[in-house]
């Protein structure tokens, strides 16, 4: 049951909004309407209205969920979010399910979260320190022998953390991207995050959260890179899969809960510091080490594409979720037992190049007759050609009784695409999944 509530908005442009919106319409009673700052061809065949701007104009959000009478607002990508429009929505006392501007700073304010986890959950994370001045930030990267990863303080998509060993190949790499963020305020901000790099696997777990109520889902993992075999250079990610149950191929029972654990504690932590409730939905990078599980950074949004993998086999319509939730229930999930692959086709140059057409043609209603689902994180510019933007092209997801099974089904579907795209073959392959099992064995081997 979904309460009152019969008017949803859904706020965000891309694939997982697509799949968020599509989930809520099981209930064909509930009219649920979207606000999006470019046409996703996904979106508009499923909202029952929708509205395009910036999603950084907060007073048009406002005057749009006014205008359609909307009793909850979701949200689900960051930019809003760090604008502080639940903040607005809260005062115009219209329901929304998301953080408020202070506790969306797990994401767009790295250096606050770190010294939040520094204070509470100290060995939950790697030795880091935060610098507002280039030569201190060099020299405590060569204190840590270069071995260390670089991060703007503020919001990058995805894109700005760069790595020795990766994307920065020597040390005067290191020194110049540090370099770079000073001088281009990468991220908006001058001030940059260096942490002592971790080696390791890693997770993606994804919660709905209100307060001290936690709804956890599978473990996900997605792949960043371009290339297969991890390599190549980051993306916004590639594609992921979720194995049948809780946990992945390389996971065991106690690293799942470890991960609850820091996800619970940091929302104390951030409760009894700043007096303020968490709610929306969090999304929490792990990484399994030779030190144990440790996080990466949180996301106060789904991932995408984690969060497809997520809702495709999800059994329970969201807005039942979200609105226990904020009546102080919590509802038990319940899935298909089933695993799931997404893959990201993409411009062939991408990443390089951004805001370029995907030139590829494809029957849809083919495809999702073999049982893959399609999702867009594109939109249609002025000519109707498909504009990837910043982000990336065309999910296709599948689920079926194993990873490699889904992998097969996803694979079949791509191939049937004509065009000029690229995407990585490897995701959901039993190459890949071994490759992870025995990184994780030989991790856990040196403890």
């Amino acid at each position: 049951m979904t309460g009152a509530v019969k008017r949803v908005l859904v706020v965000g442009s891309w694939a997982k909004e697509q799949i968020t919106i599509e989930n809520i319409k099981k209930d064909t009673d509930i009219k649920v309407f979207s606000y999006m700052d470019t046409k996703n061809p996904g979106i508009i065949t499923l909202a029952n209205g929708y509205r395009i701007g910036s999603l950084y104009d907060i007073k048009n959000i406002l005057n749009y969920a006014k205008e359609k009478k909307i009793e909850l607002v979701v949200i689900t990508t960051a930019g809003p979010l760090s604008a502080g429009l639940v903040n607005v929505l809260e005062k115009e006392e219209i329901l929304v399910f998301g953080p408020n501007k202070q506790a969306a700073g797990l994401e767009f304010d790295k250096a606050f979260t770190r010294e939040l986890m520094k204070k509470y959950l100290i060995n939950a994370i790697p030795e880091f320190k935060v610098f507002d001045d280039v030569d201190k930030a060099i020299d405590f990267a060569g204190i840590l022998n270069w071995n260390v990863a670089v991060k703007p303080v503020g919001l990058t998509d995805g894109l700005g953390v760069r790595v020795f060993g990766d994307q920065l190949k020597t040390k005067e790499d290191v020194m110049n991207y540090i370099k770079e963020i000073y001088s281009k305020k990468i991220s908006g901000s001058s001030r940059v995050l260096i942490e002592k790099k971790l080696e390791g696997v890693e997770f993606t777990l994804q919660c709905l959260v209100n307060g001290d109520l936690i709804i956890p889902t599978p473990a996900v993992q997605d792949f960043k890179k371009l290339l297969p075999g991890e390599t190549g250079p980051n993306t916004a990610s590639m594609g992921s899969y979720s194995d049948t149950g809780y946990l992945l191929p390389f996971m065991e029972q106690e690293d799942y809960d470890e991960a609850i654990k820091i996800i619970k504690k940091t929302l104390e932590a951030f409760q009894l510091e700043t007096g303020k409730r968490c709610s929306g939905f969090l999304y929490g990078q792990f990484m399994i080490t030779d030190d144990g599980v440790k996080l990466i950074e949180y996301n106060f949004r789904p991932g995408d594409p984690e969060w497809m993998n997520t809702v495709y086999p999800m059994k329970n319509n969201l807005l039942d979720l979200i609105i226990s939730l904020m009546n102080g229930n919590k509802k038990k999930l319940e899935f298909e037992n089933t695993a799931t692959v997404c893959k990201y086709i993409v411009p062939r140059d991408y990443p390089r190049r951004l805001n370029q057409t995907l030139n590829v043609i494809l029957d849809e209603n083919r495809i999702r007759k073999k049982g893959v689902a399609i999702y867009y994180s594109s939109g249609l510019d002025g000519q109707g050609n498909l504009n990837v933007g910043t982000e990336r092209g065309i999910a296709f997801l599948a689920k079926s009784s194993t990873i490699f099974e889904a992998h097969k089904k996803v694979e079949e579907a791509i191939s049937s695409v004509k065009g000029d795209f690229y995407y990585r073959s490897d995701i959901g392959t039993e190459e890949l999944i071994k490759s992870k099992i025995n990184y994780v064995n030989r991790l856990k081997h040196c403890k």
